[in-house]
């Protein structure tokens, strides 16, 4: 078991993309979405520790909620955009690859709005 050393950063976890079973990367990502998505979760990541402050100051619990839906909304926008992208890409592999490729995207993208939707 590591011992964590005084001072010291935990390790790096290795990215989702690299640990996947199948090996799939997001491949050809645009670099001006990608900005885009790191800035609004950048502003997700700011608005929960607003929240976390005003849940250390006792603040009014309908603000609190408020800032509470505007940082699920920031989240939202990034999920709706990396949703758009992996159509994208689905559509073109399903395409390429024929209906049996086709139909397990199918199956993944159907699986995805449902996560989404909950």
């Amino acid at each position: 078991m590591a011992r964590k050393i005084a001072g010291s950063k935990p390790p790096k976890r290795p990215r989702i993309a690299d640990q996947s079973a199948a090996g799939r990367i997001a491949a050809g990502v645009d670099p001006a979405t990608k900005a885009a998505n790191i800035l609004q979760l950048r502003r997700a990541r700011g608005q929960v520790d607003g929240i976390e402050r005003m849940i250390e100051d006792d603040r009014y619990y309908a603000e609190i909620i408020t800032q509470i839906t505007a940082a699920r909304a920031s989240l939202q926008v990034v999920a709706k955009t990396l949703l758009q992208e992996h159509l994208k890409a689905c559509t073109r592999a399903a395409v390429n690859n024929g209906a049996v490729a086709a139909d397990a995207m199918y199956q993944e993208l159907v699986e995805l709005v449902a996560k989404m939707s909950k």
